[in-house]
């Protein structure tokens, strides 16, 4: 438990120091470099991925989908709850930072997203089961650790309605020098000096936290998504800095197709 709220602690670090590098890791978005035009590529590039999403859903899962609750887990600055919001009647966004869910908040205003509700992690248990129809969850689950983030993953599945969809996205491989990556790893969460001479060479303050990433076993996500009678995959791969990960699109099914 202690390392799951330490992981916690440093993603609150991050929504007050830089929530936006926190949601997109690249020198621009650090508070010190960041601009309006950084902004606007912050969120010009949610709509990008919203449309994406919606396009994938059309062509892939369920042609005649339409979302009218959408939930959008690890919302951060809400990059995406804002144009989540233009294409539903309601959309809830969630992240385990206060920070980032305060600064959600003040974004969803600005842009004029007044469907949104932004909750902290522990609100969870205020959502009733089957109660969207698109959940959604981008970049976010893989600086979680896999234990936690398969009951997370079970949480999010029983949210789904039957007839809905969820696009859920995780890493399964570093594809780095394995022994290389490990050492690194290990160095960064246990020597703060090492931690620190990265992020000078990767253009992040020094005394940034460490970002963690994890992988997950894609057999172990997919015996979840079949106990939870999910069906009609289609798998779209990434790959962020050598961080290989699928985005799993899926249909909840009725009980009586299992």
């Amino acid at each position: 438990m202690a390392r799951l709220a330490s992981t916690d602690r440093d993603w609150e670090r991050w929504g007050k120091e830089n929530p936006y590098f926190g949601v997109i890791s690249h020198p621009k978005y650090l508070n010190a470099n960041l601009n309006d035009n950084g902004l606007k590529e912050f969120f010009d590039s949610g709509e990008s991925h919203v449309d994406h999403v919606y396009r994938v859903i059309h062509e892939r899962v369920k042609p005649n989908f339409h979302a009218v609750r959408v939930l959008d887990y690890g919302c951060g600055a809400g990059r995406l709850v804002v144009p989540f919001s233009k294409r539903s009647q309601s959309v809830v966004g969630i992240d385990v930072s206060p920070s980032m869910v305060g600064l959600a908040r003040q974004n969803c205003d600005k842009f004029g997203a007044v469907s949104a509700r932004l909750l902290h992690v522990d609100e969870m248990t205020s959502l009733a089961p089957a109660s969207f129809d698109l959940v959604h969850s981008f970049i976010v689950l893989q600086h979680i650790p896999p234990n936690r983030g398969e009951l997370i993953l079970r949480k999010l599945t029983e949210l789904i309605v039957v007839g809905g969809v969820g696009a859920i996205h995780f890493t399964y491989c570093d594809s780095r020098p394995s022994t290389r990556a490990r050492s690194i790893k290990v160095l960064r969460q246990r020597v703060h000096l090492v931690n620190g001479l990265i992020n000078l060479v990767r253009r992040r303050p020094f005394l940034s936290p460490n970002m963690e990433m994890h992988n997950y076993s894609m057999n172990r996500i997919f015996g979840i998504l079949i106990d939870a009678h999910c069906s009609n995959l289609h798998v779209e791969f990434t790959n962020h800095a050598g961080f290989r990960g699928a985005m799993l699109y899926f249909e909840k099914s009725p009980r009586h197709l299992f």
